[in-house]
């Protein structure tokens, strides 16, 4: 009996032992990182426009929520109480939100506009304004003395050369400072600043030039998070610039006494009728573009001429009377086959060629007295193969030696 309960012990602790193994732990820990995300950051340009017109402001009446844009001030016209589209909050640009809507205007009326620039990240910044239409759009009996009548054309007008207008950096105050940045090259008239042929492209901040800080050597993009300010005064006739001293204040600030919309002046004076009835069309366009792993970015960068190809031919030879034009000089450019193989001078440019990889050759077409010709080519061309690529904006030479043979 005794040997048998000892039996039985051992295979409860055997049972015991594979239990054991089962359910005990060693040291052990365990780290967990939760909620790993990527966003991607946002370039969202925001402008808004705070507009004067002969001392008037386009102000908002009524709340954020249900704004009412109605002209204040001491002036006449425009009749304080009606209502304005050229003052908005800051905004996406688009859906009639416009810079400038007169349609009443006479010599001697003037503006001024600042425009707030806001941006979450750092970015470099472009402004171009396009002049879209100078029209006499009809031909009153005043303007008819002095005017020929309406043709139809939308470029008969000359209300752009009318209107004269003056863009700075500004800093908030809607008044134009000495020391604030000039960026129209002085007043320019409509029609200079934006023609059919071209546009006013103005450069806010890239890798060259910051229009807040034009003397800095390496200056910045616009800084995310901040507002900037550029302004514009506009004046049908002759704008003169009186700029105020510099108080120092911007929107944040205190504003000193009739300064707002100040540093400018207005004479109408010397126009006549030809202006009446006439209309002109513009567009605005701001644009951002990310600064970060953009070290090099140009509003406007350089426009790359076509290729430039030239031919050296020179001739090493004992035999009289052979010539460099003896020789037939050829360049075979990208286009499969010999379409367009072309035939140059020695030494004398070709211009604007495709981009793409061209083979020079030659062929001899004089007498030269049945001599033979050891060619090199060197230069721009592969002294083997006689190809050279030309990319955009290069002016390359290949060169051709022929050395007559003993």
């Amino acid at each position: 009996m005794r040997r048998i309960i000892l039996g039985l012990i051992t295979i409860i602790g055997a049972g015991a032992v594979i239990v054991s193994g089962a359910t005990g732990a060693f040291f052990s820990d365990t780290e967990t990182s939760t909620g790993n995300t990527f966003t991607a950051g946002a370039i969202d340009l925001k402008i808004d426009n705070d507009s004067y017109y002969n001392g008037n402001r386009c102000t908002n009446t009524g709340t954020q929520e249900n704004p009412v844009w109605q002209w204040q001030g001491p002036a006449g016209f425009p009749v304080p109480g009606t209502s304005c589209t050229t003052s908005f909050e800051s905004s996406d640009l688009g859906n009639g939100l416009l810079f400038f809507d007169f349609d009443d205007l006479k010599p001697d009326d003037e503006g001024e506009d600042t425009i707030s620039i806001d941006i979450q990240n750092d970015a470099y910044a472009c402004m171009n304004l396009t002049l879209t239409s100078d029209d006499d759009v009809s031909s009153n009996e005043p303007e008819l003395e002095v005017d020929i009548p309406n043709t139809g054309d939308a470029w008969d007008g000359e209300l752009a050369d009318a209107l004269q207008f003056f863009w700075w950096a500004d800093d908030g105050d809607n008044v134009y400072e000495v020391g604030e940045n000039p960026i129209s090259n002085g007043v320019q008239t409509l029609t200079n600043l934006a023609t059919t042929t071209g546009s006013f492209s103005v450069v806010l901040a890239d890798s060259e030039n910051n229009v807040w800080s034009p003397n800095d050597p390496t200056p910045d993009p616009l800084p995310g998070g901040e507002t900037v300010y550029i302004a514009k005064a506009w004046c049908m006739g002759t704008l003169g610039l009186s700029p105020l001293v510099q108080d120092g204040f911007n929107t944040d600030g205190p504003q000193l006494p009739n300064r707002v919309g100040s540093g400018f002046t207005c004479d109408g004076t010397l126009l006549g009728n030809e202006t009446q009835t006439d209309g002109v069309e513009l567009s605005i366009m701001f644009s951002a573009v990310q600064a970060r792993h953009n070290p090099d970015f140009l509003c406007n960068p350089p426009v790359l001429q076509l290729p430039i190809l030239r031919v050296n031919k020179t001739i090493q030879v004992d035999t009289v009377g052979i010539s460099v034009e003896d020789f037939q000089l050829h360049i075979d450019g990208p286009i499969p086959g010999s379409g367009d193989d072309q035939v140059v001078s020695d030494n004398i440019p070709v211009l604007n060629l495709p981009v793409g990889i061209y083979t020079v050759s030659e062929v001899i077409i004089g007498d030269v007295a049945g001599k033979t010709f050891t060619t090199t080519f060197s230069g721009a061309c592969d002294p083997i193969t006689h190809q050279v690529t030309l990319g955009l904006g290069d002016n390359l030479v290949c060169n051709i030696l022929n050395v007559e043979n003993p």
